[in-house]
């Protein structure tokens, strides 16, 4: 029986090109579609680190700037925002005074984005914005709070922000997706110490929820920095295990501490 040539060289090209075609959507699952899933995973975490820039922003308004109420619309992809108040968190601040006129203990909470993809959480803790891979020790800060000496008088300004819901119905609050985040200042409070000569602060990290050093390095990286406190602290204490991060500053002839309680009503 005698074979048409033409219809077996179309039947081979088929299969070539069927065959290509099939490699190519292969490649691109196997290399595109995993690269195309970390560039939106790096976009949620670069949208949500402007977010809570834009959140810090709310707060310096509702505080420094005496607004009553701030209200932002965000979108949160890729994770979760959730607000743990401090009765779900075990960070503390503690400041006192060489002289022993100040000794003041503060409980903050946070509003804490944890990215799914990524394993990272970026925390709008005590003024500051920090973000820690859990994946591996350390943090860093993205925006640092309104800490400052004014060395002309040599005055320590110490300011510390709470977010909770409102007192006596502390709990938790989270979202994902489209939604609006609503403050509102509840009270301040100030607290000042007169010639104290050495200030000494301590942060005790979340070394439950956030690893054992929780935001330590961030903290201690910031207090350290030559370029703040007319010329930094000293600190003890590693941050890297669960050791409170001891840090201190001399020569201060007054001291200021500003206690700002915010209460989040939606988010």
């Amino acid at each position: 029986m005698e074979m048409k040539r033409e219809a077996v060289s179309e039947s081979i090209g088929y299969l070539i090109i069927f065959g290509l075609v099939l490699t190519g959507i292969g490649l691109i699952t196997l290399y595109g579609y995993p690269l195309l899933m970390q560039q939106q995973s790096s976009a949620n975490m670069r949208n949500m680190e402007q977010t809570m820039i834009v959140l810090q922003n709310d707060i310096k308004s509702l505080t420094y700037k005496l607004a009553n109420y701030k209200e932002t619309s965000l979108r949160v992809s890729g994770g979760t925002l959730s607000l743990f108040g401090p009765a779900y968190t075990l960070q503390k601040f503690n400041v006192r005074t060489g002289d022993g006129s100040v000794n003041y203990d503060f409980f903050p909470g946070e509003l804490r984005y944890y990215s799914t993809n990524d394993n990272t959480v970026i925390s709008l803790e005590n003024g500051a914005v920090i973000e820690k891979p859990l994946a591996t020790t350390g943090s860093f800060m993205l925006a640092d709070p309104r800490w400052y000496i004014d060395t002309s008088s040599g005055t320590l300004v110490i300011n510390l922000m709470n977010v909770s819901t409102a007192p006596g119905t502390d709990q938790l609050l989270s979202q994902t997706g489209v939604g609006t985040v609503r403050m509102r200042l509840a009270s301040a409070n100030m607290t000042s110490g007169i010639t104290p000569g050495t200030v000494t602060i301590t942060y005790t990290p979340d070394y439950k929820n956030i690893t054992p050093e929780g935001y330590g390095l961030a903290w201690k990286t910031y207090l350290t920095n030559p370029s703040n406190f007319d010329g930094g602290m000293s600190c003890t204490g590693d941050p890297l295990v669960h050791d409170p991060l001891v840090c201190t500053k001399g020569g201060i002839q007054n001291l200021i501490i500003k206690e700002y309680d915010i209460v989040v009503e939606t988010l």
